[in-house]
């Protein structure tokens, strides 16, 4: 096993799949790739900042991720006054400093307390804040690791890509490091948006029952607030249905929502496709680990920094937990339509997740993504009559643990 990022971290095996330290736009880190798609993992923050498929000099050809415009600034450490400055709050400001793409919300989904913040946290907790380590176990996976010390949570995520494949496995572990157990809040913040998935784009999940905020975009609000809804349609705020898989219907809006997986799934989805483009993101998971997925819109609506009014993005969030209110609030607030907003966790304990995310690229693709089927070695894509395989071997008994064949 190789050691941190201090450590030279770089294999390939003949196969063509490496793991390598390196860079994005200035940040250290890991990439891992076998010559069909690529995953760049960031250091500070363990974010995943770039997926898609791998060009001809080797570069990711087009990122799947959004990227947020001032990921093309380097962050540096600012003062709690400058981030007061510049984003009127603190903890959001620690966490918008370094956000891009996908990141990790634990052991908060939402705004930290006034106390946390004070002591080092910021907006969604502390894993997407803290330096993470990375220690290779084979050619073809990576294993990043941090310690969240106000939560006093040990975070352990295990990154694998086979061979040939467009689909990278993903293994989460969490202790409790404290001496009495408590509720977890665990949410993948993963984040699309233009050019691959913006106007004309669609979205689709196996999630089903669901609720919109209250309002936390007052006037500009696309949805109405607090109103249940079966997906995808869901009360607008001024009377009209809204069609909650099509992105960025009307600019200078915004939403967030709640949906819950049926509790007969086995396994979850939530995928956004755009098939003038062929090419789909995927993300696939057990729905008993995550079953909410949160669905947020900011679509040129937010004036301030570092918004500013130029920003398009949709959130497709599985996690724990519904609504990104904090735990302080949603753990007072008790069940979501009936249902737990939280995963326990007790003393010194480890719980574990395991998902996927994955492309199809360069296939002609459905109009819409009516579910995702786990099959023993394949990802399965059907709609409407139509089925696509994605290679994915040992994919099933991935998910329920075992060691793949």
């Amino acid at each position: 096993m190789m050691g941190s990022m201090d450590s030279p971290l770089q294999r390939r095996d003949a196969t063509g799949t490496s793991v390598v330290k390196g860079n994005w736009r200035g940040r250290e880190a890991v990439i891992l790739s076998n010559g069909v798609v690529r995953l760049t993992v960031l250091r500070t923050g363990g974010l995943l900042a770039e997926f898609g498929s791998v060009a001809n000099d080797g570069a990711c050809s087009r990122n799947l991720l959004w990227e947020s415009p001032w990921s093309l600034r380097t962050p540096r450490s600012r003062s709690d006054e400058e981030l007061q400055r510049l984003y009127g709050d603190v903890g959001a400001g620690r966490f918008l400093e370094r956000f891009t793409g996908h990141a990790l919300c634990l052991d908060e989904f939402g705004s930290a307390s006034d106390e946390e913040v004070a002591a080092g946290s910021g907006l969604h907790g502390e894993a997407s804040l803290v330096d993470w380590s990375f220690s290779e176990q084979e050619h073809d996976s990576v294993t990043a690791t941090a310690e969240l010390p106000l939560a006093r949570l040990s975070v352990e995520r295990r990154f694998s890509l086979c061979p040939g494949e467009s689909v990278i496995r993903v293994e989460e572990r969490i202790t409790n490091r404290s001496d009495q157990a408590r509720p977890l809040h665990w949410v993948q913040h993963a984040t699309v948006g233009p050019p691959m998935f913006g106007e004309g784009a669609l979205v689709a999940t196996s999630a089903m029952l669901g609720t919109t905020a209250s309002s936390m975009y007052g006037e500009r609000d696309l949805l109405e607030p607090a109103a249940a809804f079966v997906w995808p349609y869901v009360p607008g705020a001024h009377g009209a249905m809204i069609d909650l898989r099509r992105p960025f219907q009307e600019r200078s809006t915004g939403f967030v929502a709640a949906v819950r997986q049926p509790a007969e799934r086995e396994h979850g989805f939530v995928a956004a496709m755009n098939s003038a483009e062929r090419v789909a993101l995927m993300y696939v998971f057990a729905a008993d680990d995550f079953p909410w997925l949160t669905v947020w819109e900011e679509n040129d609506c937010r004036q301030e920094y570092p918004w500013d009014g130029k920003v398009q993005a949709r959130g497709l969030e599985f996690g724990t937990t519904p609504l990104p209110l904090g735990k302080e609030i949603i753990d007072a607030a008790g069940p979501v339509l009936g249902y737990p907003t939280s995963r326990r966790i007790d003393s010194g304990a480890t719980v574990s997740a395991r998902w996927i995310m994955a492309t199809a690229t360069g296939v002609s693709l459905p109009s819409s993504i009516d579910d995702i089927v786990v099959e023993d070695d394949f990802l399965l894509l059907a709609s409407a009559g139509e089925k696509i395989r994605v290679a994915a071997r040992g994919v099933a008994s991935f998910f329920v643990g075992l060691e793949e064949a």
